[in-house]
Formats: C-alpha cells, structure tokens, sequence
C-alpha cells in the first residue's frame, strides 16, 4: 500500500449559496454529489483504493489516498476527478501510514462525509491503535555521488555499489511483478544503508514506494499483528532490525522476531513485500539461520568489512577533512597496529578527539582547559604481570600487540566512565606459533594485566581443546560449551588447537560447538577475552573457513621462533631460576646446538631449551658421582659446563621432545 497527500488547485472554484443566516457555504447539493461521488468510488475499489478530502477552500481540495494496486497514480487521480466531477491541477507526496491515518481525523471535522470502514480494510486501525506501532520512514533521495561516498566511508561500498549496478538493469520481462532477491545488511548503521538502497530501487521502479517499515521485537511484545503489517507493505519494504536481539544467551532472545509464524508470512508475502534484514556487525552469524530458515528465498548481502592500518587511518583524514580540519598525529596513533575497524569504531575514535580539537585547533582560546579524554599514548599500564611480559625474553611484537590492545580497551573504558562515545571493541585474539613460543604463558600474563588494569575482573587463564568443548551426544555440545564460557568468565578463556573443532563436514558436533562459541564471544565480549591458539597455517584456514569468528578477532598475534641468542638467554634464565649457573665456555657449545636445532623445523622453542638444562643437570650429576663432592665448592656444584651440555645425546633430547609436546607453552620459571 502506497499513501499520497494530494493538492488539488481546481479550475473552477466550489460554488457557494447564501444560507438562511446570510452566510455563504456550500451548495448542499454539491457537497452531497461530490461525497457521494468520493463514497461509489471507494466502494468500487474496496480494500485497493481509498480516497478522502481532509481539507477544502473554495479554489483547492485536499486529498488522503490509499494504493494497493499497481495502477500509475497519474490514472488513479484522473478516475477520481473524473468521478467527482472536478478539474483541477494536481500535486502529490508519498507518507506514511500513520500520516494518512491522522489525515482522517482532520476529515470527520469537514462538511465532506467520509466512512472510515473504507480504510479500515486496508489494516490502517489495527497498527495506528497499536501500543508499540512499527517505525515507519520515507527514503531520502540521493545522488550517486551521495551514495557512492556514503558507501566508501561505511566500508561497504564493495557490495552496495555492484548492487546498484544489476538494480540499474531493466527487467527482460515487461510488467511481471515480484522481488528477483531480497536483502540482509550486515553493518554498524544497518538503517541508514536501507535507506539508501530503498530509495535505488525506488528510483529504478523496483519499488512503488518509498516507505519502508521497521519492524523490532518491541513491537511484537506489545502485540502488534505482524499480518497486518504484510498487508500494507504492498509495493514497500518491511525491515527486520535484529539490533534487539543482542545478548541472548542461545542467540534468540526475540524468539518472535525470527519464529517460524513469521518465516510463514515472508514466504506468502515474498512477491508483493520486500523483506531486509538489518543486522548490527556483532550478529554476523545470524545470516547464516536467515538463509537456512528461508531457502526458497534468494538474498543479496550488503555488508560493512573491516578496515585496517593505513586505510583506517584514511578514513579518519577522511572524516576530518569533512570537518575542515587535519588529521593529526594523536587521531592516527589511535589506530592499533594489525586490528580490524568496522566504520563507527572509527568514528568514535574520531569524535573524541574532535572533541578535544574544539578546544585547542578549532577554538585555540580554550586550549587551556584540561581534556576531556587522554589519548592513547598517555595512559600507562600497570601491575606485576605486565613487568613480568616486559622482561620476557624476544617477543617484541607480541608485547607491542599486547601493550596495544590493553591500552585501547583501557582507553574505551574511560570514555565509558566518562560518558562519551566509546567502541566498545571485543579483545578476542588468536595466537599463532610454533610449540614452545610462549603462547601459553603470555596468554595467561595477558589474563593478569587485564585484571591488574580493571579490564577484566578476574583475571584467571581457562585452558581448553576440543574434548571440552565437542559433546559425545547430540544437545551436550552447546551446553559443555556455555559451561565453559561461565567458568571463564571475568577471564581469558584459552582454547588451544582449535582449528581441531573442524570435522569438513555440515552438521557435525564440531561445527555446533563453533556456532555456539561465535555466540558467546558476543555475548561475553564486555568481561571476557577467547585467545583461539595453534599453528600458524591451520589456524588461517580455520579462522577463515568461519565469516562470523573472523569478525570477531580484534587482533591477531604471530609468536615467531626464537633465535639461537634468544634460546641462549632464555637457557640463562631456567638456569639461574632453578638455582644454577653456567660456565663461561657453555656458550660455544649451546650456540652451534640452537643453531642447528632452528634449522630442523619444528624442534620446540622455548622447551627445547627447559629440555636442554634438564638433561644437562642429569649430565652433570652423572659427572659429579665420579668425583668426591666433599672437595668440591658450592660454585662447582651448581655449575653447568660446556661438557654437561655436549654430552647430551640427540636420542634422549628427541625422546624428551616428544613428552613435553604434551604441555602447552613455555614459562622460564
């Protein structure tokens, strides 16, 4: 259905008559013709047209009108002065249906009669009377200038803009009706891209009318019909916003949004009524039960992906450019290294500081006021832990990322508390390396710093594969899943090998558990962290065979091997930690060991060298049983040589190798 106000400036004004108090009015007898005229064409399109004078002047006729058919309404308008007998020029503006319902009751106060029942087969009553009715907009026109730059800076322009490309083509078939796909759009400001692409497809006769109706889970807890709203989407658009749906604990928490009643009426209203599902970025993997739940249905994807490094810095030239200032490097270093953000991430790193901008750049009078907000580069982290990943031996990188990422969530902290705008990014990470690279043990400094700065509250490390996580029977999974997300919650939950929950094929208890984590990350994601861990190339190909994780990881942490003068200095450190020291000469010959072993491949890291000083302390216990140890000094008893280390057999190292492949990381104490 498609509701007009229509202006109708007549040729010939309505006559008027003096009545019997010497006023002048209308002559009854056309009043009566002209509402009679109005009622016989109501009737002959009952329930297809309505049409009603909700204002009147002796030159001009105001007119509230109801389509549901296809007829261009340059006919209809033609019909309907013809009916009544007048002629006039006209003019026409689409609105809404809450619009021309309130049109109505400025017509029950004018001298033309009008019989609501008339719009009341429309389903006008039942959704102006709701308690909670359905948000209803009209699509503002754009250019394709407009749309192409609004796209470009919503990171979704890859999408839209080929949609617009096959929305452009006409159809092969004239006059045949119906909607070739329907819609899910996948971004931070879902409604806003609707918009845009209503007014396309309006714009291209895809749609009769600009009106489109959003429909939310409020609506329908209040009891509003979801039929009705079908019936009058005749020739518009309904869109499903799933933002409320947030925060279930099973991904449903407005069971009656998505319920099989309303897959029902999608699928008996698919011709006459677009459907656009509008998702926020951290429901990703709701599309996936969309396109199962309609399969008849074939549904074009517009989506918002992630930018990255220089062009996420882009972007904020960008916006500061439309602001007439210039990017400084305070708003570019709020980029993390290597993270992923979606279009409003980086506008709320943009607003605060053009917050801060008004008051040094933009009015430089006030440049003497203290900040709103700190950046980034001001706020030092603290506690035990994070002097502990500070000293770790290598790992320059991995404490970069690590610094990185809880600065930024304890800047997103403070403009909560502040109550400015904040991103509230997920701290999801994945960990790839070799065994023996530290991965365990960074993870669970990680846990402690997020503690020690009020990130998280409890801090722990929960470790777990894929026994933990995939049940035996069908409907254990989900559950042993859940279980683990509330043990760790407040914490880091640290899944290692994960890339073993895939079994390749659909329906397997693998591919529950991943649905039900991807699930939990979101729900968890304010007091809790998941570190997905494995070995590089695997861990790529899990992440990517999954669209909803790969959303989900903020950052992305590669733990090289160490070199042979890390290896070196990381020996020195288990030695002295198990209160041993080493030779001077040991060097020369724990060197040429590293080296060769970092040659081998997969040889063990940080364990490889535990491994080493184990079997040297063996070594050397061997050496001193042939000596008398009442002659030897304190220093030589806790002393390490050159020949400890080299009388170490390859055979026995391989064999400790394989033993301590069981354990998962490296800690030097």
């Amino acid at each position: 259905m498609i509701c007009y106000k229509i202006k109708i400036e007549l040729d010939k004004p309505i006559p008027k008559i003096i009545n019997d108090r010497g006023r002048r009015e209308y002559d009854e007898e056309i009043v009566d013709r002209i509402s009679n005229a109005f009622s016989d064409y109501n009737s002959k399109y009952f329930g297809k047209r309505c049409a009603f004078i909700y204002q009147d002047t002796a030159n001009r006729l105001s007119l509230g009108f109801a389509l549901s058919d296809s007829t261009p309404l340059t006919e209809v308008l033609d019909e309907v002065l013809h009916t009544a007998g007048i002629m006039g020029r006209t003019e026409h503006e689409e609105i809404t249906v809450t619009a021309l319902e309130r049109l109505t009751h400025t017509a029950y106060s004018r001298i033309f009669d009008f019989d609501s029942d008339y719009l009341d087969e429309f389903g006008i009553g039942s959704m102006t009377c709701a308690h909670c009715p359905p948000e209803e907009k009209l699509a503002k026109e754009y250019t394709y200038t407009e749309l192409k730059k609004a796209a470009g800076l919503g990171l979704y322009a890859e999408s839209f803009l080929s949609e617009i490309e096959r929305i452009k083509l006409p159809a092969a078939v004239e006059k045949a009706s119906g909607h070739p796909v329907h819609y899910i759009i996948r971004s931070g400001c879902p409604i806003n891209v609707c918009d845009r692409l209503v007014d396309t497809l309006h714009r291209y006769g895809r749609l009769g009318s600009r009106r489109y109706t959003i429909i939310s889970a409020q609506q329908l807890r209040h009891g509003f019909g979801a039929e009705d709203i079908f019936r009058m989407a005749k020739g518009g658009t309904i869109v499903f916003d799933l933002a409320d749906t947030e925060g279930s604990q099973d991904g449903a928490a407005r069971p009656t949004l998505l319920s099989n009643e309303m897959f029902g009426l999608i699928r008996e209203y698919k011709r006459t009524a677009l459907v656009v599902f509008a998702l926020p970025n951290s429901l990703e993997s709701r599309i996936t039960r969309l396109r199962n739940a309609l399969p008849e249905l074939t549904f074009v994807e517009i989506t918002e992906r992630l930018a990255m490094n220089g062009e996420a810095k882009k972007l904020l030239r960008a916006y500061a450019k439309q602001d007439n200032v210039k990017a400084d490097k305070d708003l570019l270093s709020a980029v993390a290294k290597d993270t992923g953000y979606y279009a409003n991430d980086l506008r709320r790193l943009y607003d605060v500081w053009y917050t801060n901008a008004l008051k040094t750049t933009i009015y430089p009078q006030y440049s003497d006021f203290k900040k709103n907000v700190e950046l980034e580069k001001k706020v030092t982290l603290q506690g035990d832990a994070y002097s502990k990943l500070s000293e770790m031996i290598g790992l320059t990188e991995v404490k970069k990322i690590i610094d990185q990422a809880v600065t930024y969530s304890k800047i997103q902290k403070a403009l909560a508390q502040r109550g400015m705008p904040n991103a509230k990014r997920s701290m999801h990470m994945v960990f790839t390396g070799a065994p023996g690279t530290a991965k365990t043990t960074v993870a669970r400094l990680f846990a402690q710093i997020l503690k020690d700065n009020e990130v998280l509250s409890v801090g722990d490390l929960v470790e777990c594969g894929r026994k933990d996580l995939v049940g035996k029977f069908v409907g254990w999974t989900a559950t042993q899943v859940r279980d683990m997300f509330r043990k760790a919650k407040g914490s880091v939950l640290f899944i290692d090998e994960a890339y073993s929950l895939v079994d390749y094929h659909k329906g397997s208890y693998g591919d529950e558990a991943i649905n039900t984590i991807v699930q939990e990350m979101e729900n968890n994601r304010e007091d809790m962290v998941v570190i997905f861990a494995g070995y590089p190339r695997e861990m790529n190909e899990f992440i990517q065979r999954n669209p909803g994780l790969r959303s989900r990881i903020s950052f992305y942490v590669d733990f090289p091997d160490y070199s042979a003068g890390e290896l070196f200095d990381i020996t020195k450190l288990i030695v002295k930690n198990n209160g041993y020291k080493l030779s001077a000469d040991a060097e020369k010959v724990l060197t040429p060991m590293f080296e060769t072993a970092l040659r081998s491949g997969d040889f063990g890291n940080g364990r490889y060298a535990r491994n080493l000083v184990e079997q040297a302390q063996l070594a050397q216990a061997v050496r001193l049983s042939k000596q008398d140890i009442t002659r030897l000094s304190g220093d030589q008893l806790l002393t390490l040589t050159a020949d400890d280390f080299a009388n170490i057999t390859a055979n026995t190292i391989k064999e400790k190798e394989e033993l301590a492949r069981r354990s998962i990381g490296f800690k030097a104490g």
